[in-house]
């Protein structure tokens, strides 16, 4: 049985943490490649005080999907120490708008 059970939706809304999004642009440059099978390239979007143990969440804005799929933008990325790191297939032809927000891992 779900511990769950009983609570409104209401009662539910009150208790969740509200997750704070930061306004982001991944560009055209700043990409390195390493030579990873799959997605070779990388960017790294600089975030302070994330952990190699955080899990980060990357939206991307709806006008530039059509850019993400076109660079073969991964769709999972990962936490670095002061990093999120993003790969891809290739580079991207033009900038694309994302937001972005921390989940904090357990030490």
């Amino acid at each position: 049985m779900s511990s769950l059970a009983g609570l409104t939706d209401t009662a539910l809304a009150g208790k969740q943490d509200k997750a704070k999004t930061v306004s982001c642009t991944i560009p055209i440059s700043g990409w390195t490649s390493d030579g990873t099978s799959g997605y070779p390239y990388y960017y790294d979007i600089s975030v302070s005080g994330v952990t190699e143990k955080d899990i980060p969440h990357v939206i991307l804005s709806v006008s530039g999907i059509d850019t993400a799929e076109s660079c073969g933008l991964c769709p999972t990325c990962e936490s670095l120490s002061g990093k999120i790191r993003l790969r891809a297939k290739s580079v991207p032809t033009a900038a694309i708008t994302a937001e972005y927000w921390i989940e904090q891992g357990k030490e």
